[in-house]
């Protein structure tokens, strides 16, 4: 049986939680009006530009980011977790970018009710989200690089350590 190197694991968990978040990204304007939990008044299921562009693509990115994180080689896991990061940020800015491409008759992505009601739909729609998948998908992109940066190829860890001991030893040089 093969089991994963133990600092591979926080990587794992980190790709599961980009994935569940990417899932709950690009479902939630579909699935979120059955539990009343939605955004701008559509209706649940209605496929609309907004959802497309806001909530399915940057959820399929961090989804699709988290599935290489899990599965793939090392240079798959870094497109994985810069796709994520991106879908992240998507999260994050899309909405404010919105209206440079959609037309005002289509509706924006209008928040709606109180003011709790408003800053709740918009965390859990887009800004925490995107923050939250884009937070995690850095995390990975930096245990990444620490990681390969330890495995350089060809250098065994004998070695490694053994010029870490010869360039902390401090030269000294005597005039006589």
């Amino acid at each position: 049986m093969k089991t994963r190197p133990q600092a591979a694991r926080p990587l794992v968990l980190t790709g599961v939680i980009i994935m569940i978040l990417g899932i709950w990204g690009a479902l939630v304007p579909f699935v979120g009006p059955t539990f009343g939990y939605g955004m701008g008044g559509a209706a649940a299921w209605t496929w609309s530009e907004s959802h497309v562009t806001l909530h399915l693509l940057p959820g399929l990115a961090a989804i699709a980011g988290a599935v290489l994180l899990l599965r793939g080689r090392l240079a798959a896991k870094y497109l994985g977790a810069v796709l994520a990061v991106t879908g992240g940020i998507w999260f994050v800015i899309g909405p404010t970018l919105q209206p440079l491409w959609a037309s005002s008759s289509m509706g924006g992505t209008s928040m709606g009710g109180s003011a709790l009601s408003s800053a709740l739909s918009g965390l859990g729609y887009h800004y925490g989200t995107g923050a939250l998948i884009a937070v995690f998908a850095g995390y990975a992109l930096g245990s990444l690089g620490a990681s390969s940066s330890r495995r350089a190829p060809g250098v065994s860890e004998h070695d490694r350590s053994d010029s870490r001991l010869h360039s902390e030893t401090p030269r000294v040089s005597v005039d006589a």
